[in-house]
This record gives structure tokens, C-alpha cells and sequence, in this order.
């Protein structure tokens, strides 16, 4: 092997790690005793030299009737519906990232302040916008969270990870995100990393938020060990089917007064609702009530959503015939 071929498997190798692996350009500098600056260089040698070879499935097809009649009944920003299709799990999540950021991307400014709670489908956003070098913008996480809970979870790494696609800072509530207590919750709120970044978050001028379905198969809290099932079955008593930054509405959009609300450490309802734009990620069939709830209550001014979902939010509504075919 000559060294133009050494260079190119170095170069792939690097490209792998990045591309394949995710990770981050510091992570690769520790990997292989190389600077960061030169892990950059080698990115873009690798570009330059066709070594990467990415595949993009672009443009992902709208649903344009779907996306007026949404926009229009929920008196939404902006609304994107993926065209299901044929389409398999994993390419539908990796479809409504990529929408995500398209609009991130074409909303976001030099001194931006950006607001990430958690998500799998904002890991899909993130992983999805191109990187590009924005100092000026900072990035706040909206819901505590330690990175050390029960079950596997990359939220608490969400805001870190957006930062790093964009050169820029990051403030992040290292903190639980459900407490025992109200007291708790209330004594963990005025520790100054966490008032920093609430008092920060009253300037986001665009937050990437999840929509949960309080399934027990998907519920964030429950799979990490925040509640139990019987909370999660309690919740869902009072109404209650989905969350928002922490935030359990019903479908109407009413937030309910629950005992979980008040333990968690989080932005507040009003900050939130001040956001100039929240855009909402979520699809398939089991999170059309809690989409449908987070729109008709306002914590959400742009939708992000798949066909299956946007379909079966218009049967809830009554806009739409559910005989068999029709839905």
C-alpha cells in the first residue's frame, strides 16, 4: 500500500468516525492524539477528495394539502407533514429530522438564542444541520436533566451536541429532571447554573422541542426511572396524554395540575409560550393525541409531523372521515 493509499484509509477512517459514528471533532482529536484543528482539515480533504460519499434523500415529499389545513386550524407558524408512504420506521424518523432542520436552518441567525429540550427526534434534527460556525449564538437545555439516570438517554447531551454543530456556547441545567419533591425541585431552581440558564431561556427566539405520548413504551420519564407506571397510569386518570418540556397537558391543551408538574426542573409555562418560534417534532399514530394537545394548547407554534399522524390528528378533530380508506 503506497501512502496516497494510507492517506485515503486515514481519511476514511476519520470520516467514519465522524459521519457514521457521530462523533464530535474533539472526541476524534482524543481518539487519535491529533489536534481538533487538524480533524478539521482532514473532514475536508476528505470532502474535497470524494472519500465521503453521502447519500441524501432529498427533497423528503410534503403533504402541502395537509400542511395548509393544519397550519390554518391550529393557527400554526409553519407546518411540515413527511409523505409516509412505503416508508420504513427508521426512515421516517430520519425524514422528520432532516424537515426539522431544513426550517432550524432557515430560521436560525448569527446571534440566535436556541432553546433544546429532549427528544430521539431531535438527536435526528441535530444530526441532520449542517455545521457551520456561529459564535454569536448560545444554546440553552429547557429541562433538566444529570446524563446519569436509570436507563439509556442522550437528552441531557442535546444541548452540548447542537452546540458543537454550530461553534457556539451552551448552558445546560445539570440537575434532576424530576425531583421527589417541590421542595426539591423548588431549592434545585435557585442554585445559579440552573437560575442562569431559566432567566437566559426568557430570550429564545427558537426552541427544537419533543412532543411524549405518556405510552409506557416511549415515556421518557418512566423508561428512565423519573415515575412509576402507577404515576404514569395516575396521570393518564387525570387526562393527561402528552408532555411538552415537562409540561402534561390533556388533548384539548389544558395543562393539568399534577404533583409530577411541580417536580420538575424546567423553564416556565410562560417563558415558554413567549418563545417566537417552538417547533414541535413528532409522528406516527401513537403521538397524534399529544401532538393534537400540544398544538391546541400553544406550546408549540410549529409543527414537524408525518402523514400517519397528521391524519389521524384531523379524525380526533372531527376534519376527517375514519371510514375504512378514509383515514
Amino acid at each position: 500500500m503506497n501512502i496516497k493509499d494510507n492517506r485515503l484509509e486515514f481519511l476514511a477512517h476519520i470520516a467514519s468516525l465522524y459521519y457514521d459514528q457521530n462523533k464530535t471533532q474533539q472526541e476524534i482529536a482524543d481518539i487519535t492524539g491529533i489536534t481538533r484543528s487538524a480533524i478539521s482539515r482532514a473532514l475536508d480533504e476528505a470532502r474535497e477528495k470524494g472519500v465521503i460519499q453521502i447519500t441524501v434523500n432529498y427533497p423528503w415529499r410534503t403533504v402541502s394539502e395537509l400542511e395548509d389545513t393544519l397550519q390554518a386550524k391550529f393557527n400554526l407558524k409553519a407546518v411540515r407533514v413527511l409523505k409516509s408512504g412505503e416508508k420504513t420506521n427508521a426512515d421516517v424518523l430520519r425524514g422528520l429530522g432532516k424537515l426539522a432542520a431544513e426550517f432550524f436552518s432557515s430560521e436560525v441567525t448569527d446571534h440566535s438564542v436556541i432553546g433544546i429540550s429532549w427528544g430521539t427526534l431531535l438527536y435526528q434534527t441535530i444530526r441532520a444541520i449542517e455545521k457551520k460556525s456561529l459564535p454569536g449564538v448560545e444554546v440553552l437545555q429547557l429541562v433538566g436533566g444529570t446524563g446519569a439516570e436509570k436507563g439509556s438517554t442522550i437528552g441531557p447531551l442535546l444541548a452540548p451536541m447542537m452546540a458543537e454543530r454550530l461553534d457556539c456556547n451552551c448552558r445546560f441545567m445539570n440537575a434532576p429532571m424530576i425531583t421527589k419533591s417541590f421542595e426539591i425541585t423548588n431549592f434545585l431552581m435557585q442554585e445559579p447554573v440552573v437560575k442562569e440558564t431559566l432567566e437566559k431561556a426568557k430570550e429564545v427566539d427558537i426552541a427544537l422541542v419533543g412532543i411524549g405520548a405518556l405510552d409506557l413504551s416511549i415515556y421518557n420519564p418512566y423508561r428512565l426511572g423519573y415515575v412509576t407506571a402507577e404515576e404514569v397510569n395516575e396521570m393518564r386518570a387525570a387526562g393527561a396524554v402528552g408532555d411538552v418540556c415537562g409540561y402534561h397537558f390533556s388533548v384539548d391543551g389544558k395543562v393539568l395540575d399534577l404533583d409530577v408538574n411541580r417536580r420538575i426542573v424546567h423553564v416556565g409555562l410562560d417563558v415558554m409560550k413567549n418563545m417566537d418560534k417552538v417547533i414541535g417534532i413528532a409522528g406516527g399514530l401513537i403521538k397524534a393525541e399529544a401532538i393534537l394537545g400540544a398544538m391546541s394548547g400553544r406550546l408549540i407554534n410549529v409543527l414537524v409531523t408525518d402523514e400517519t399522524a397528521a391524519l389521524e390528528i384531523l379524525r380526533l378533530k372531527g376534519l376527517m372521515d375514519d371510514r375504512p380508506g378514509k383515514k
